[in-house]
């Protein structure tokens, strides 16, 4: 009935038009040009180092036969210490992720090293993190506070190189699988507690509610992660892993236990009241479905006429206050903006330095209508803050080859099962990217670590069907 109608075959014309035109542009021709630059890469000095130290570091291992000890070690296994790292994220506290994280990199070297003939793996997207990861770690020492950057920029870099550990973890189509599952199951433990939360309010503390312009909404839940704007930032990305899964899954049991996830932490985010968040999976949602399926834009602009009239007052009313300079929230955000544009006029080149205490002790002096802040509330203007110039076009440029080696993929590739997995990271970084237009998203260093895990497994997914089958 849909594909006959008149609306349906007016959007395909339209759609179908824009598609050929963007297709047939220089941009598009630029940007879904191949970069797959291996040789020069390999051909780099900082590869000739690691190749240099590594077989050094081989024969020392052979000379003393520890790669004979560690046979079959669990040392070795770099995916289960990973796994622990990832999924425990938004669960555990900060202090055992970096410990599991640290056992991932002690596995992933013992692996190396034990297995003379593995070869790293690589995609075009691993120089821009490499670099971008290295920037970080200059500005820590060039920072305005050094002793105070050293623990947020070394956990931070260590959070982005984590981003070696998944791609190079990942070998075969079960272990994809099956993170992903966990990864799912973590994000329902982390929705019911919430949702324990909402029904408890009394027990939880809560300062994130402008009661004068919202008297509607009591609590705001923020589960295991300290904060509504960042349980809803960690929501965005793994609601859409869910959905992915429910498509591909071939179990029904399975299909209505991804349903069910997909359903319970929709609820969840609903319950963040975070607005930055409910427009980042709206934009999630459109790019998942638009890339899935083009008869669901008739399904999408259906609900945005219906939205109105099905969404509660409570969400309408936090809606309609998006750029309401009389929401304390809001107008506490423009002011933030105004002085961290006028301190970077001065700190463009080298930034200030990552963590708190170095943009505490600049911003004041930059600082409209004595406004105190911890962070910039826009993850773009941190980064700079943090890098300067280098960092954040080194950020920018690890987004968009993010997004160019995956819509090449969702191009080029016929396989419907990797095609949903590459738009399901796409959107899952496309809703992350507009919270990150409204808050400092990277302010929680387990959303940090969750966020390169999302680049790593969206490049892993773009080679789902060459992964190994048994």
């Amino acid at each position: 009935m849909f594909e006959n109608s008149i609306i349906y075959g007016f959007l395909s014309r339209i759609g179908s038009f824009l598609l050929n035109v963007i297709k047939n542009s220089r941009a598009a021709e630029i940007f879904l040009s191949p970069n797959e630059n291996v040789s020069s890469t390999r051909g780099s000095v900082f590869f000739k180092i690691y190749r240099i130290i590594r077989r050094f570091l081989i024969s020392v291992f052979k000379m003393l036969k520890i790669d004979k000890l560690l046979e079959g070690s669990i040392f070795k296994m770099v995916f289960l210490w990973a796994a622990f790292a990832i999924v425990l994220a938004p669960i555990a506290p900060t202090m055992v992720i970096i410990l599991f994280s640290l056992a991932s990199f002690g596995s992933l070297a013992l692996y190396i090293l034990c297995t003379p003939k593995s070869k790293l793996k690589y995609y075009p997207i691993n120089k821009y993190v490499y670099v971008f990861a290295l920037i970080y770690f200059i500005s820590i020492f060039i920072s305005v506070d050094i002793k105070g950057s050293l623990y947020g920029g070394f956990l931070t870099v260590m959070f982005i190189m984590f981003y070696i550990v998944v791609i190079n973890c990942i070998k075969k189509k079960i272990q994809f699988r099956v993170l992903l599952t966990l990864m799912i199951a973590a994000g329902i433990f982390v929705s019911f507690y919430g949702f324990y939360q909402y029904i408890n309010p009394g027990k939880f503390g809560g300062v994130w509610v402008d009661k004068d312009m919202f008297e509607s909404i009591q609590f705001r839940v923020y589960s295991t992660l300290g904060n509504p704007n960042v349980l809803g930032e960690y929501l965005l990305l793994i609601i859409p892993t869910a959905v992915a899964c429910f498509f591909v899954a071939k179990n029904n049991i399975f299909k209505l236990f991804y349903f069910f996830a997909a359903g319970v932490m929709m609820v969840c985010l609903i319950l963040t009241y975070s607005r930055g968040c409910y427009l980042g999976i709206m934009v999630a949602a459109g790019v998942f479905m638009v890339l899935l399926d083009r008869r669901f834009i008739i399904l999408g602009i259906l609900g945005l006429l219906l939205m109105p009239f099905v969404l509660p007052d409570t969400i309408i009313n936090r809606f309609m206050s998006i750029g309401n300079m009389q929401d304390s929230s809001t107008s506490y955000r423009f002011y933030i903006y105004m002085g961290t544009i006028s301190m970077l006029k001065d700190y463009w080149l080298s930034g200030i330095g990552p963590g708190q205490s170095a943009y505490n002790k600049v911003y004041p002096y930059y600082g409209y209508n004595q406004i105190s802040a911890p962070h910039s509330h826009n993850t773009f203007l941190q980064v700079m803050c943090d890098t300067g110039i280098m960092g954040i076009i080194l950020f920018v440029s690890v987004i968009y080859q993010f997004f160019k080696l995956l819509f090449r993929a969702y191009i080029n590739i016929d396989d419907k099962t990797t095609k949903i997995f590459v738009i399901s990271f796409m959107s899952s970084i496309s809703g992350f990217i507009v919270q990150s237009l409204f808050d400092y998203t990277f302010y929680n260093y387990r959303v940090t670590l969750l966020f390169w895990i999302y680049i790593a497994l969206g490049a892993v997914a773009t080679g789902y069907m060459a992964l190994k089958e048994e």
